[in-house]
């Protein structure tokens, strides 16, 4: 009997330690982090079983990240979509980059997947 009491005290730390080895903590936080971005805009543009959907729309450059390939854009409300009027980072190709600059005004065609949005092509206004 007191080998047994010996064994569920040493076993209890261990189990408790296991279960709070910061995996789930880390994964709360980045969760956490993406929906403070577009915290009380509904995103989801599809069901996984629609694939990906296309729309176009019109916005400003507020910043361009060439090395994660990210263009954000302040854009109108996009109702193809279900967006509301919002800044965002899109996904977008160097090609599609090209000369655009802080500040330009585009009309843009953006892909929406349940991996991400790209915009896939865009002109200056």
């Amino acid at each position: 009997m007191r080998t047994s009491n010996l064994v569920m005290l040493l076993a209890a730390p261990l189990a408790l330690a296991a279960c709070d080895s910061g995996q789930e903590m880390e994964t709360m936080d980045e969760m956490g982090a993406d929906e403070m971005s577009m915290e009380g805009h509904d995103m989801s543009a599809m069901d996984e079983s629609e694939g990906a959907k296309t729309a176009s729309a019109i916005g400003t450059v507020t910043a361009i990240d060439p090395e994660a390939g990210t263009l954000t854009v302040d854009h109108e409300p996009v109702a193809e979509l279900g967006w509301p009027q919002m800044v965002m980072a899109f996904d977008a190709s160097e090609d599609v980059r090209g000369d655009v600059v802080v500040g330009d005004t585009i009309e843009f065609t953006v892909e929406a997947t349940e991996d991400g949005n790209t915009i896939t092509a865009l002109t200056k206004q």
